[in-house]
Parts: structure tokens; C-alpha cells; sequence
């Protein structure tokens, strides 16, 4: 049923599952649909992409209760891409940009204007430090768009936030 074929005659560009998710991803993120579908087929073909190669590393998949092996296998993987994407960054080492996941770094909130920034201390240490006073009770933030991309990723705005990171609403305008 992934003949393309099958969906125009039913007139849907793409499988009509994933059709409706971009039409809904695009009201919820107030960009136009054909962007949304594009950022959603793009974001799953590199998904695929590496799906096969990283499926064989699964030796015991979480138990779902459903699914073959292979689907229990391609969920474990998704899951763990989903956490590096959200905790990937970049950061300063030795005068060159270098790519990094940092564990705590998807519990900060989004800022365009950050209080604080990843610093590399030598080759085995990252610090998280405040780039200015923060107060009590308020947020430490880092600026989500700075994270690297998955290739071909051209996503911008609300939409990059909630499909990279999958960041709140009340994230997207900050």
C-alpha cells in the first residue's frame, strides 16, 4: 500500500495517514500545509534511512506487548533517535564548532535570547553556565534553533520546535 500510485487515485499526495498529521501539524503550527507535509515526509525518510542500519544494535527490544520483532526493534530505534535529537547541540572546542548530546540539555526551555551556554572545559567536560544573572524562579533557557539538523531539514519556526524538540505551544514564540 506505499505505491504511489494508490494515493493519487485516491487524490492524497502521500499516504493519507501521514497526510492528515501534516495537515494538522500545520494548523497547530500556523504554517502552510505543503511545508508541514514536506518537514514531516523529510524527517521520515532520514528516519528510514538510518532505521535499517542501527535495527541489528537492538538486541532486546522494550516489550510493547504488540509488534513483531522488527516493529519492536524500529520503535526502540525511533525512541532513541527522538532523545539525541532533543539533546543534541554544539558547542566550542578548541576554536572549532563541534557537535555534542548533552543529557539535561531538552529540560531547558527556549529562548532566542538565552541565559545560559554549554562551555568546554577540555576534552571531557562540557559546563553548563549562566551567561547572566538568573533569577529565582525563572527558567534557565537555551535557543533550540541553534541545535544541528537532521539533513535535508529546511523546518523553521513552530514547526522545527515541535517536530525536533516537540516543544509546548507556549514555547514557540519566545
Amino acid at each position: 500500500d506505499n505505491n504511489a500510485n494508490i494515493f493519487a487515485k485516491f487524490r492524497f499526495p502521500c499516504h493519507p495517514v501521514v497526510h492528515r498529521s501534516g495537515v494538522g501539524l500545520a494548523a497547530l503550527t500556523d504554517h502552510d500545509e505543503k511545508e508541514a507535509l514536506q518537514a514531516l515526509t523529510e524527517r521520515g525518510r532520514v528516519f528510514r534511512s538510518m532505521r535499517d542500519g542501527l535495527i541489528p544494535l537492538v538486541n532486546n527490544p522494550t516489550e510493547r506487548g504488540k509488534g513483531s520483532l522488527r516493529d519492536r526493534r524500529s520503535w526502540d530505534v525511533a525512541d532513541a533517535l527522538s532523545r539525541i535529537l532533543s539533546r543534541a547541540t554544539t558547542v566550542e572546542m578548541n576554536g572549532t564548532t563541534a557537535y555534542c548530546v548533552v543529557p539535561l540539555h531538552e529540560r531547558l526551555d527556549h529562548a532566542s535570547v538565552p541565559n545560559s551556554k554549554l562551555v568546554c572545559m577540555n576534552d571531557h567536560e562540557i559546563c553548563l553556565v549562566a551567561t547572566r544573572d538568573i533569577a529565582d524562579g525563572e527558567s534557565i533557557t537555551r535557543n533550540y534553533f541553534s541545535a544541528p539538523r537532521l539533513d535535508g531539514d529546511k523546518s523553521e519556526g513552530a514547526l522545527r520546535l515541535l517536530l525536533q524538540f516537540g516543544l509546548p505551544p507556549n514555547a514557540w514564540k519566545k
